[in-house]
């Protein structure tokens, strides 16, 4: 199914997209023009993937001259491809997620339809986690357990099971702030949006600047700036698909602000060795720019087009949920040593994670998507004409 989109000048665009449920439910139906975006979750998940390989092996390794080291280091050091493939998340969430909100009783659907998309997966890798910690003598607690399964647990005081999980609460709480818009009306307005942005990035800023000019020690969060990541998003869907010029304008001005935010706050988070900036700030720098560069080529475009790349796109959920606890029970049966072998080690990783997000996919995914449509889609009961 194609949309034709009529824009308020009364010009119409050849623009053609996926129904908004195939693209925000993993993009398996989405239609030819839109598997650049399924293909661009794929080299997001992809570049995760590798990044956190790379510090496996670094961290882990049992030879410390081992030959990978050197190489794996210089990587890192040089380009973050686990941020990079962060922030082209973040910029496809805002792209697609907030376009889910429609229909009657749209906040509820978009509620229903995100819990049966998010939970259910997280909730699986959760029991996964738990079982692996706790058979190596490590059982959480039952606070922690609880805590993980709201995807929130660094908000209730409880640290997370897997750190790789951080990303879940900024997706939530970009959800949140999408159904106040909607609420007030104003999701698609690109002014508000580049006003919330704005303020988001200020959120986290102005904290930092305070402590550095010697002011108020107020608490320091990056939450602020890495959801201000998902409104750009937004903007640019509203610019380069609704050909709203002012949203072109505002995701300039939000990008810039981005850009210098991260340039102020980069000594102060190495200082302080709170893991937003870790070896230097090139590395970080030059990863948010990539992902911006990518997204908007890819968007105008349209392109890659790849058959391979969408599966990995559409399973690339179950990739980020599922690739740290089976990492973790390949490298406890066979330990990382720095030496080349760690390289098959590493794909036969990288197998299992796909072939099993595949089947938590097609077993679980699909049936909780399709659930959750139904729940926020009840059959309308017929109207009865009464007898006279």
């Amino acid at each position: 199914m194609t949309f034709d989109i009529e824009f308020s000048a009364g010009e119409r665009s050849n623009v053609k997209f996926a129904p908004l449920e195939a693209l925000e439910n993993g993009g398996i139906m989405a239609s030819q023009r839109y598997d650049n975006i399924d293909a661009l979750r794929a080299i997001a998940a992809t570049a995760v993937l590798i990044q956190h390989f790379f510090g496996d092996v670094i961290r882990e390794a049992s030879n410390p001259l081992g030959p990978l080291l050197p190489i794996f280091s210089a990587s890192v050091g040089n380009f973050d491809l686990g941020r990079f493939g962060v922030i082209l998340f973040f910029l496809i969430s805002g792209f697609v997620v907030p376009f889910s909100i429609r229909g009657t009783q749209p906040l509820k659907r978009f509620a229903i339809s995100r819990f049966f998309r998010l939970y259910p997966a997280m909730w699986l890798a959760i029991f996964i986690l738990s079982a692996i910690f706790t058979l190596g003598g490590q059982e959480p607690s039952a606070a922690t357990i609880i805590a993980n399964m709201t995807m929130v647990p660094t908000f209730l005081g409880q640290p997370w099971l897997s750190g790789i999980y951080w990303t879940l609460s900024i997706e939530l709480v970009f959800y949140c702030f999408c159904a106040l818009l909607f609420w007030r009306s104003v999701l698609f307005r690109p002014l508000a949006v580049t006003a919330l942005a704005l303020m988001l990035v200020a959120s986290t800023v102005g904290p930092i600047i305070l402590r550095l000019s010697g002011g108020m020690h107020l608490p320091v969060q990056y939450v602020g700036l890495h959801v201000s990541f998902l409104f750009c998003g937004l903007l640019l869907r509203m610019a380069m698909v609704d050909r709203m010029r002012s949203a072109w304008t505002g995701a300039g001005v939000v990008a810039l602000v981005q850009f210098a935010a991260l340039m102020a706050i980069g000594s102060f988070s190495l200082e302080r060795g709170d893991s937003f900036f870790i070896i230097g700030k090139a590395p970080i720098i030059y990863a948010y720019i990539a992902a911006f560069v990518l997204f908007i080529a890819s968007v105008r475009l349209g392109k890659p087009h790849s058959p391979a790349l969408s599966l990995i796109g559409a399973i690339s959920y179950s990739i980020y949920l599922f690739h740290g606890p089976i990492a973790l029970i390949v490298y406890h049966y066979i330990p990382l040593t720095g030496e080349y072998r760690d390289l098959l080690v590493g794909f036969a990783s990288l197998t299992l994670t796909f072939l099993f997000s595949w089947l938590v996919y097609r077993f679980l995914e699909t049936p909780m998507i399709a659930l959750g449509r139904k729940m926020s889609n009840p059959p309308q009961t017929p109207l009865v004409p009464q007898s006279s």
